[in-house]
C-alpha cells in the first residue's frame, strides 16, 4: 500500500511537472506568436516607407519594441561615410563617439558584414579592448548587438540594439533580429534611391526655374529695344526716304524681323520646358492654312529666285488645331527650306488628307542632310551648318513640340545632293462636321 502511494505521488509530480512545462511552452509559443505578429506589422510598414525618415521612424518607434530593446541606433553607410539616422537611449556625445570609433562594433559589422552579439558588458570589453568600451559612461550597457544592413551584397547601414540587462540571445531572438535587419536594409536602400531621385528632381526644377527666369528676363529686355527700333524705322519710312535710304531701312527691317523671331523662339522654348505653352484649338480649313503659308513666304522665295508652290488639299478637309501654332510650324519648315535651297531651286508644300489625319509635306531640292545629322536634327540648339545662316537652332525643336502637342508626329527624309522632305501630321476632320 505504501509503495502504491509513493508511485502515485511520483506519477502525480511527474504529471504536474509536464503540465507546468507544457504551460511554459504554451506561454512561450504565445509570446513568440505575438512578437511574430508585431514583426510582420513592422516589416509591412517598412515596405511602405517612401523616405529614409519614414524608415528610421518605423525602426525606432516599432522595431525596437519588437526586439524588446531598451535603446537602439540606425546608421546609414554612404559615399560620404557613416552618419546616424536615428537613435534612442543614447547620450548624444557617446552616440557620436560610438559611430566614429574605428575599433568598435559598428565599424567591424560594416567591414565584415557579420552580426555581432554581446551578452554582457564584459564580453563587449573583451572583444574590443581598445575601443570606448572602457568608457564609464556606457556602464549602463548590459548586452547588445550590431547588425549590418546588407542589400544586394552592399552594406547600406547598421542596426544597433542596446539592452539594460544581460541577455542570452537565443535562436528566436537572433532570427527575429535578422528578419528586422533584412527588411530595414531593403527599405533603406529603396528609400535612399527615392530620396536621391526626389532631390535630383528638386534640383532640376530649381535649375529650370532659374534658367526660365533668366531667359525670360533677357528675352523681354531684348524686345524693348527691338520695339524702339521698329518704331524708329516706321518713322523714317514716313519721311519719304531716298532709294538708298530705303534699301538701308529694308536691311534694318529684315534684321528686326530676324531678332523678333529669335526672341519668340527663345520664349517658346521656355514655355515648352515649363509646360506653360497653351493651344487654342479651332476647326481650320487645310486649304486656308496652305494658302496663308504661300502668301507669307512668296516674297521671300522670289527674292532668292526660288520657286514656291503649294499642292492644294481637298477644300472640304479641315484640321482641329491652333491656327497660329500651325502657321508657326509651317513657317519654321518653309523658312528653313528656302534658306538652304540654292537660288533657282524649288520648295513645295503638299497637303493631303490620309484617313483620320492630314499630312503636310515640305519638300525641297536642296543639298540634303547627312545621315549622321538626321538623328539629331530635332535636338535643341542643334544646327547642321552652324554659323552660316544664324538662328539658335530652336526652330525644328519647337516645331516638333508643337506637332506632338497637337497629337501628331513629325519626321524627315533626305538624300544628299537631291533634297529633303519634312513631314508632319495633324488630326483631320471634314469642314461639314461640327467642332
Amino acid at each position: 500500500m505504501r509503495q502504491t502511494k509513493k508511485r502515485w505521488r511520483v506519477a502525480r509530480d511527474s504529471a504536474d511537472f509536464r503540465a507546468a512545462e507544457l504551460r511554459r511552452a504554451n506561454d512561450e509559443l504565445k509570446q513568440v506568436s505575438a512578437r511574430a505578429t508585431k514583426l510582420l506589422d513592422v516589416t509591412t510598414a517598412l515596405s511602405e516607407a517612401s523616405s529614409v525618415e519614414d524608415v528610421c521612424r518605423v525602426v525606432m518607434d516599432n522595431g525596437l519594441s519588437v526586439m524588446e530593446a531598451s535603446g537602439g541606433l540606425l546608421v546609414e553607410v554612404g559615399h560620404n561615410g557613416v552618419h546616424v539616422l536615428g537613435a534612442r537611449g543614447f547620450d548624444p556625445d557617446i552616440l557620436s563617439r560610438i559611430v566614429r570609433d574605428a575599433h568598435g562594433p559598428i565599424t567591424e559589422s560594416i567591414d565584415t558584414k557579420q552580426p555581432l552579439w554581446f551578452e554582457s558588458l564584459a564580453e563587449f570589453r573583451r572583444r574590443f579592448p581598445s575601443s570606448l568600451a572602457e568608457d564609464t559612461n556606457i556602464s549602463g550597457l548590459r548586452s547588445g548587438a550590431t547588425i549590418p544592413l546588407v542589400h544586394a551584397n552592399e552594406t547600406v547601414g547598421v542596426l544597433g540594439l542596446d539592452f539594460t540587462r544581460p541577455r542570452a540571445f537565443g535562436a528566436t531572438d537572433r532570427t527575429f533580429t535578422m528578419l528586422l535587419a533584412q527588411a530595414t536594409a531593403a527599405a533603406l536602400h529603396r528609400a535612399s534611391s527615392y530620396d536621391a531621385e526626389r532631390q535630383r528632381r528638386r534640383d532640376a526644377e530649381l535649375l529650370a526655374r532659374g534658367r526660365e527666369q533668366v531667359l525670360s528676363a533677357v528675352a523681354h529686355d531684348l524686345r524693348n529695344p527691338l520695339n524702339v527700333m521698329a518704331a524708329s524705322r516706321q518713322l523714317l519710312l514716313e519721311q519719304s526716304p531716298s532709294p538708298e535710304q530705303r534699301k538701308i531701312l529694308e536691311i534694318v527691317t529684315r534684321a528686326i524681323s530676324q531678332m523678333n523671331r529669335l526672341v519668340s523662339d527663345l520664349l517658346d522654348t521656355i514655355r515648352l520646358e515649363t509646360g506653360r505653352l497653351s493651344l487654342d484649338f479651332e476647326t481650320v480649313s487645310a486649304d486656308e492654312i496652305s494658302q496663308q503659308a504661300l502668301a507669307a513666304f512668296r516674297n521671300t522665295a522670289a527674292e532668292r529666285n526660288i520657286v514656291l508652290e503649294v499642292v492644294r488639299p481637298d477644300p472640304d478637309i479641315a484640321v482641329r488645331a491652333d491656327p497660329v501654332r500651325v502657321s508657326q510650324i509651317l513657317g519654321n519648315l518653309l523658312g528653313n527650306a528656302i534658306k538652304f535651297v540654292p537660288p533657282g531651286g524649288r520648295v513645295t508644300l503638299h497637303v493631303v488628307g490620309d484617313g483620320p489625319q492630314m499630312l503636310f509635306h515640305v519638300k525641297d531640292n536642296g543639298p540634303g542632310i547627312r545621315p549622321a545629322d538626321l538623328e539629331q536634327i530635332f535636338d535643341r540648339f542643334w544646327q547642321g551648318r552652324r554659323g552660316e545662316h544664324g538662328g539658335l537652332g530652336l526652330g525644328l525643336t519647337i516645331a516638333k513640340a508643337l506637332v506632338e502637342a497637337h497629337g501628331g508626329r513629325i519626321w524627315v527624309e533626305s538624300t544628299l545632293g537631291e533634297g529633303s522632305t519634312f513631314s508632319f501630321t495633324l488630326p483631320a476632320m471634314s469642314t461639314k462636321q461640327k467642332p
